[in-house]
């Protein structure tokens, strides 16, 4: 491997993961919008869950699954099309890795926003599409599928990352796709740690007593005063867990 290389493909993928495209598509489509850190409303209580990720989840939140979508898209896309250039480019050796992986850090940790970004998922789908297209549709298939055992979607939505680690191996005996699907899976938990610490709060406090219960939150802090959309502790939980849990379309 050459080392130029693949610092090449590590910065290139870092800068295009910084792109903030949550703050792009709010600024372009609700610029009175805030999504710099959400504050969401628990009725019958005073408790608040609070996160300042910035990604398609809050777009979504904020704005809508139509934008929330395209925000998804476009993460996606900032850590699939470097992760492809490369490995077209140069491919006898794993530099496309190195740009999809630094993509998803990017996403997390953006060097234009003060490291203030999302939780990688939608990138972290990107550089895997690239690696093996096929065990993301049938990993997150079987991801979806689990909820009906489990009844966790905060737990369901994740799965895929974990069994990508033994697909990838099987499928490959490639020592570096497979470093690289656990250390994607490691970023992404442990990216999850304030929201997980803030759903356990709630948790302890009594105000939440199932994780995927169905009671009603508020989206909160809006620039413009408008009333809040309600939304189903269900589908909030899900959209956490980077929108692959299912939809409680219950209000």
């Amino acid at each position: 491997m050459n080392l130029l290389i693949a610092l090449l493909a590590m910065v290139i993928g870092y800068l295009a993961g910084s792109i903030s495209f949550a703050r792009l598509v709010t600024r372009l489509f609700a610029p009175e919008q805030d999504i710099s850190k959400t504050q969401i409303e628990v009725p019958d209580s005073e408790a608040r869950f609070e996160s300042d990720a910035v990604s398609a989840t809050w777009v979504r939140l904020h704005l809508g699954p139509r934008y929330g979508c395209l925000t998804s898209i476009l993460d996606i896309l900032k850590a699939a099309i470097p992760a492809l250039a490369f490995k077209l480019w140069r491919p006898e050796a794993p530099y496309y890795l190195l740009a999809a992986g630094t993509a998803a850090v990017g996403h997390n940790w953006p060097i234009y926003h003060r490291f203030k970004g999302g939780r990688g998922m939608s990138p972290i789908m990107g550089g895997m599409f690239v690696v093996d297209w096929l065990g993301v549709v049938v990993t997150n298939l079987i991801g979806l599928s689990s909820f009906l055992v489990i009844k966790s979607s905060l737990v369901a939505s994740g799965v895929w990352l974990v069994l990508i680690i033994p697909w990838v191996w099987f499928r490959t005996h490639d020592w570096s796709k497979l470093v690289y699907a656990v250390a994607m899976c490691i970023l992404f938990w442990a990216s999850m740690i304030p929201e997980w610490r803030e759903l356990l709060r709630l948790r302890r406090e009594g105000v939440l007593e199932d994780l995927t219960g169905a009671r009603e939150v508020r989206v909160l802090g809006r620039r413009d005063g408008a009333t809040a959309r309600q939304l189903p502790v269900s589908d909030l939980l899900s959209r956490l867990s980077a929108r692959l849990g299912r939809k409680d379309d219950k209000h």
